[in-house]
């Protein structure tokens, strides 16, 4: 039996403890939305991925299947992806149902904060927009403030027992603001040497120049250093244009991972920058976006003090 169609663009989250769990409530889910004839897209890791489809047997057909761990593998870029879902189910004049797990088993700790960050963020992108529904699985196993992420981030949801409300969900309208995110809390420290340094605007190119230098030192791929170079140029200009005409370069090491940081005075005051294509015709609004775009992880952090952007290169 289908459901009626959505009104609203509706967020929930659904527990699951085990594979025969994830199979009964998001199979469930997805074939609600086949009987009702709405398009239906499925972002899972693969694992995930196929034991939904291969459950679904003949109406796999009728799904549509990507891969989070390839298209999410930043989280930073998981909202793009179902804007042009969505963009393309209101073009065919179809209701949208999806399924999204950005949070799954095997992500490091650092992208689990980020994957909080894009489920604090996505109600903002779409409301107010098309009406569709997305479903976020969760796996009991995950560590427990991950899961308590998820309730203060979906409105409802539901587990094989039952459900309610996020207890501490806030909806879109009352104005989502990266400084006061939970999920948003001062980055840690470094817990390596650090090589600092200022910059003005005389100073990109020798910004770039030193980025690559640092990112071939890192022994990374010759794709990662030109993807991390071009993302620093963007970042030093960005820390320019808006942060008063200079900033901060820092850069050290974790264990599997190369870090590169900018800071300037700027506050940052639109919480999505980055996660939206920019018009190609507007005057700015491509820098965060390709940064999002190039790097294995970025994370945002914005206050009265000014900006900070962490950019990681997974080793």
């Amino acid at each position: 039996m289908s459901a009626p169609a959505a009104t609203a663009f509706e967020h929930d989250a659904v527990f699951y403890r085990d594979e025969m769990e994830f199979v009964e409530l998001v199979g469930g889910f997805v074939r609600a939305g086949i009987a009702g004839g709405e398009a239906v897209v499925v972002v899972e890791p693969r694992p995930r991925l196929e034991l939904l489809r291969d459950a679904l047997g003949r109406d796999a057909a009728d799904v549509r299947w990507f891969d989070m761990a390839e298209v999410g593998a930043n989280p930073g870029r998981i909202i793009p992806v179902w804007a042009e879902v969505v963009a393309q189910a209101t073009a065919a004049g179809r209701a949208l149902r999806g399924v999204g797990e950005p949070a799954f088993l095997g992500r490091r700790p650092a992208e689990f904060v980020e994957c909080e960050v894009h489920e604090a963020l996505i109600d903002s992108a779409f409301t107010p927009g098309a009406p569709w529904r997305l479903l976020c699985p969760y796996d009991r196993r995950l560590p427990s403030a991950v899961q308590a992420g998820a309730l203060r981030t979906h409105a409802t949801w539901w587990d094989a027992a039952g459900g309610g409300s996020g207890p501490d969900y806030r909806p879109p309208g009352d104005g989502i603001d990266l400084a006061t995110l939970p999920a948003c809390a001062p980055l840690p420290p470094p817990t390596e040497v650090v090589l600092r340094g200022e910059f003005g605007l005389r100073d990109v190119p020798a910004v770039r120049r030193t980025v690559k230098q640092y990112a071939r030192s890192c022994r990374l791929p010759a794709d990662q250093v030109e993807d991390l170079e071009l993302a620093a140029t963007e970042l030093a200009s960005n820390c320019i244009r808006h942060g008063g005409g200079s900033g901060s370069l820092a850069m050290w090491r974790e264990p599997g991972a190369a870090i590169v940081e900018f800071t300037c005075e700027g506050r940052l005051t639109d919480p999505l920058a980055g996660r939206r294509v920019p018009d190609p015709l507007a005057d700015g609004g491509m820098g965060l976006y390709l940064v999002q775009q190039l790097c294995n992880l970025v994370q945002v952090r914005t206050g009265p003090t000014g900006t900070t952007v962490r950019v990681v290169s997974w080793l």
